[in-house]
């Protein structure tokens, strides 16, 4: 059992993508102040950098989510325990953290990004303005408010001069704001550019439509638009070249079975010492005469019965050996007539004959495995009985079974699964297909990168892996998706992705930018 824990451990490591490093700051005067480091495997070192500092009444266990959701990006991501009330001991410990963090060999110390939420991007804020030559290449401010050092770099109402007297914040901003912010209100965001304008940096500004302060429920998904920012100011476009995904690095782990290998040999080899010592000590007579007659009369009683258990055994080893390959082996085979005709008769359900015959009859298939076709009508039917929403059988058939999206580009079909059970956990409540429709598309955009790109992945499955597309492929994705969970989708003849709420086909939500 302790090797059987040790392959578990051991497998579950290799498909962690990230390496934690739990450390703390000492300052002289403000005691000691916690701190981790998220480092993703996926990246080589030295890994740009990103301080993040969570808002009021978070810590560094809440920041979780938040961490990880950057680092998978290729970026170290470090969170700081730091002092939320008292300004001067919130700059000892994090120009403490900015020494600590020039000194370790994962950090370029010369791509270096701060992102603050709420307080923790006014302390940022602040201390960039009071330590201009620690300024940091990049500067978010995550639905940070005013602060009382705008007064006096707020420009007057006549026009600013074109270059100002002091650069006293010598980073690119970038201001992201909820546009129904409660805290703070999305007018002060223009206030609070022309003032960090006035102190000399460069400054973008992003407000989200609809999103509050806390910006739910699309968190995650504002947190991986920061990480895509921050991995493109550091790197530079060409930083997705070499990008490497998390999910490809768990295809890429060893599978369970072979971290259990050393339990099971260890157990073969506790099976053979134990049969040879018992065999050497009848063969040096260990066993008294008396013992080993007794055993011989036990073994003569019963070798009858057992003669005949044994028999009835290997017969239904023999049938259920026979089921199983029956099952095993005609999915893993290329479609043709004859493994249509096997997978009809013996694999499926008669209610899911239809529905394989339907998929059957489309010239697509000529190539992928019957497994491929099977996932489609077993899981899509499975899934049809769980969502609270019913189609037609055309429109079901057309628009959710087909895994055909556009027949000039699909050639690997094998994406239902993984779509399915990443999407279909979070539209179980959902009660109608605009809801679902809303919640899967964001949820793409939360896992999946949209750049530029010639040579980017266009199969679905390998978008889903490789967590990098371009407009054009995001778009399949989306339709893909969609009938994953669903809900009816096609590509109009623009390309872009649209689905059926039920009466009428519409664009698909647009996910936030």
């Amino acid at each position: 059992m302790g090797l059987l824990f040790l392959g578990a451990m051991w497998w579950a490591k290799g498909r962690d993508p990230f390496r934690r490093v739990d450390f703390t700051i000492r300052t002289a005067d403000h005691g000691r102040a916690k701190a981790i480091a998220v480092l993703p495997k996926t990246a080589a070192r030295p890994l740009p950098v990103v301080v993040y500092l969570h808002g009021a009444g978070g810590n560094l266990l809440g920041s979780g989510n938040e961490l990880r959701q950057m680092a998978e990006l290729g970026l170290a991501v470090v969170g700081l325990e730091y002092h939320q009330t008292n300004d001067t001991a919130f700059t000892a410990q994090f120009s403490a953290l900015l020494q600590h963090l020039r000194r370790q060999e994962w950090a370029d110390p010369y791509a270096t990004a701060w992102v603050g939420y709420s307080p923790g991007a006014e302390m940022a804020t602040r201390f960039a303005l009071n330590h201009p030559a620690q300024s940091p290449k990049l500067l978010v401010r995550l639905a940070g408010g005013w602060l009382p050092e705008f007064d006096r770099l707020e420009p007057p109402a006549a026009a600013a001069p074109a270059t100002p007297p002091n650069r006293l914040i010598r980073s690119h901003v970038l201001l992201v704001h909820g546009e129904r912010d409660e805290l703070f209100p999305a007018s002060d965001v223009s206030r609070i550019a022309g003032a960090l304008r006035s102190a000399g940096a460069t400054v973008e500004v992003r407000v989200l439509p609809g999103q509050p302060h806390r910006l739910e429920p699309h968190r995650g998904l504002v947190f991986r638009l920061i990480g895509e920012d921050c991995l493109t100011r550091l790197k530079g476009p060409q930083a997705w070249t070499a990008y490497h995904s998390i999910a490809q690095w768990q295809a890429d782990a060893l599978p369970l079975w072979v971290c259990w290998l050393p339990a099971a040999a260890w157990a073969i080899a506790g099976v053979y010492w134990q049969r040879r010592g018992t065999s050497q000590r009848i063969t040096q007579g260990d066993i008294s005469s008396a013992e080993a007659q007794a055993t011989t009369a036990v073994l003569r009683k019963h070798t009858g019965w057992k003669r005949g258990w044994r028999w009835l055994a290997g017969i239904f080893l023999v049938l259920a050996l026979g089921r199983t390959a029956l099952q095993l082996i005609p999915p893993q085979m290329a479609i043709n007539e004859t493994t249509l005709a096997i997978a009809r008769k013996h694999l499926l359900q008669s209610h899911e004959r239809e529905d394989f015959d339907f998929l059957a009859a489309n010239p697509a298939w000529h190539g992928p495995r019957v497994r491929t076709l099977l996932a489609h009508v077993q899981l899509a039917g499975y899934n049809r009985q769980l969502v609270k929403w019913k189609l037609d059988d055309a429109l079901y058939r057309e628009f959710v079974l087909s895994p055909v999206i556009s027949p000039a580009s699909d050639h690997a079909l094998d994406w239902r699964r993984p779509l399915w059970e990443s999407g279909y956990p979070r539209i179980r409540r959902a009660h109608n297909l605009e809801s679902a429709a809303n919640t899967i598309i964001h949820h793409l955009r939360e896992r999946v990168t949209v750049v530029d790109g010639g040579s980017l992945p266009v199969e679905i499955a390998s978008i889903w892996r490789r967590q990098l597309t371009t407009k054009q492929g995001f778009e399949r994705l989306c339709v893909a998706a969609l009938r994953s969970v669903g809900v009816p989708a096609r590509l109009n003849s623009a390309g872009k992705a649209e689905f059926h709420d039920g009466t009428n086909w519409r664009d698909t939500p647009r996910p936030l930018q």
